[in-house]
């Protein structure tokens, strides 16, 4: 089971700025790897105290569904007629 992704919002009390993000997606492991430079910014602070800070994390793709084939479906049919 995979974990939900929760992005960093502004509030009240922060503003938060996204200066870079970077998406590469990896088909291999099926997930999209996601890097996010992003800048915070104090609103309480009287001088607007600002950090920035860097997030790395993964968001899996979607699985695909799985359809049964017709062909498939045709030969059981096929072979329980046979058998009779």
């Amino acid at each position: 089971m995979t974990k939900p992704t929760k992005e960093l919002k502004s509030t009240p009390f922060t503003e938060v700025i996204e200066l870079e993000r970077i998406v590469t997606p990896d088909e291999e492991k099926r997930v999209d790897h996601i890097f996010v430079r992003r800048k915070k910014i104090c609103k309480r602070h009287p001088e607007g105290f600002a950090t920035e800070e860097i997030a790395r994390f993964d968001i899996a793709w979607p699985e695909e569904p799985k359809e049964e084939s017709k062909e498939s479906t045709e030969e059981k049919e096929e072979i329980k007629i046979s058998t009779n």
